[in-house]
């Protein structure tokens, strides 16, 4: 079963707030070292939003779209997809022929012959985050030379990977035949988020108008607050 896509919605009001979260366990000694354990590989991202105006009225239906997709969810139980509008791709693949190491992805084997590349996102050099889902298809480069999917170069799974010494919670390529690298790809590609919160106000300001904590909330306190959620396939 699909999942429903937050809708693009005017209205929306500036900031928008975006904190990652990890999970970490520390533990000092008597002498002040401190031992600490990563839980988390990929962090949990969290937004915050308000809407100056939604209106319901004739055409316009942006009130109904968005608290409907709420209900339909049941607060914070179900997960839809969310279009970072600043944060939703990868790539170029190619930059003049060329691969394009901040669309690089890796390649691991599990010892016994099989190949993979986690579908990831390289952020700023530094870290790689894994991608659960892709919003559209995706095109791949094996050392700039286009490959095809569906069984002929690579097939697409996931999400979750696990092999030995490696796992990853997004999608995945699995190689019909080891590649020879680098590989790159390029792909637009979903947040999985839910409603951090069951409860959500909406403030009728006009007969057709409505407010999510924007410019004309009057208590001030509808911030709309949601997170991504983990995947446990692996």
């Amino acid at each position: 079963m699909s999942l429903p896509v937050f809708p693009s919605l005017p209205g929306l009001s500036w900031t928008i707030p975006k904190a990652s979260e990890f999970s970490t366990l520390t533990q000092d000694s008597g002498a002040l070292f401190d031992t600490r354990v990563q839980q988390a590989k990929n962090p949990r991202w969290h937004w915050g939003m308000t809407f100056d105006v939604l209106r319901d009225g004739g055409t316009f239906t942006e009130y109904r779209q968005l608290q409907g997709l709420i209900l339909s969810l049941a607060g914070s139980f179900g997960d839809f997809l969310y279009s970072d509008p600043s944060d939703n791709t990868v790539g170029p693949a190619l930059i003049a022929g060329v691969p394009n190491t901040a669309a690089q992805l890796q390649v691991v084997n599990d010892g016994a012959g099989n190949y993979y590349s986690p579908i990831q996102r390289n952020f700023g050099g530094l870290f790689q985050e894994d991608i659960t889902d892709l919003n559209g298809s995706i095109t791949v480069y094996d050392n700039a030379v286009l490959k095809t999917g569906g069984g002929v170069d690579y097939t697409l799974a996931g999400p979750g990977l696990s092999i030995s010494g490696a796992a990853f919670e997004g999608m995945y390529l699995q190689w019909a035949a080891p590649p020879t690298g680098p590989v790159t790809a390029e792909f637009n590609f979903y947040f999985r988020c839910h409603f951090e919160e069951d409860t959500h106000e909406f403030e009728q300001f006009l007969s057709s108008m409505w407010t999510v904590g924007g410019s004309e909330s009057k208590s001030g306190s509808g911030v709309l607050r949601f997170c991504t959620s983990k995947i446990a396939q692996i």
